[in-house]
């Protein structure tokens, strides 16, 4: 008696989990796609570890910062920063194409902080970049292309010791996010 209980609860459980374990599945559908948010620094020291640990903090937490406000105008956002040490483009190339197909995203925004000492100015931009699928000629199937950028948004500030106290990454992203989305609106 005692197992003609549990046999008829037995399928109703895993009814239940069957339908917990496909609903992220389902969220991540109804959801639609999603924005990568690419983060890299181009400053690199091979001599001094501590400059590039600063510049991939700074540039890491304005990759976080720019992330937040695009989630908190509702998009579907995915993170990818990665530190002034990647250098391999091809590499990284790859690891942006195979997060963004993973996650369904059907664009890329580049975020960085770098210093260009040729121009004498401490740099922040946000770059917009389509995701193109397009047939595979080297084989089956289809393959994300990374596009031409679509929008660029650059502020520079001079090169000084100063600019960088004066650095608000969580305003200029809050003002850089504003400006991209009411340039480029994610049609819903």
């Amino acid at each position: 008696m005692a197992a003609r209980r549990t046999m008829p609860r037995l399928p109703a459980f895993l009814l239940l989990c069957c339908a917990l374990v496909a609903m992220p599945c389902m969220a991540q559908e109804d959801t639609g796609p999603c924005t990568l948010v690419v983060g890299h620094g181009r400053n690199l020291d091979l001599q001094d570890h501590e400059a590039n640990t600063a510049w991939n903090q700074l540039n890491n937490g304005f990759n976080a910062q720019v992330a937040g406000q695009l989630q908190n105008a509702g998009e579907r956002v995915v993170r990818l920063p990665l530190p002034v040490e990647a250098r391999d483009l091809p590499s990284n190339v790859r690891s942006i194409l195979d997060r963004a197909q993973a996650a369904g995203c059907d664009r890329v925004l580049e975020t960085t902080i770098f210093a260009d000492d040729q121009a004498q100015l401490l740099v922040v931009r946000l770059r917009a970049h389509p995701l193109l699928t397009v047939r595979n000629l080297a084989g089956t199937g289809s393959m994300l292309l990374i596009g031409d950028p679509v929008y660029t948004n650059q502020r520079d500030l001079r090169l000084v010791l100063r600019s960088f106290d004066s650095l608000a990454p969580p305003d200029l992203a809050r003002e850089m996010v504003a400006d991209y989305l009411r340039v480029s609106p994610r049609s819903r």
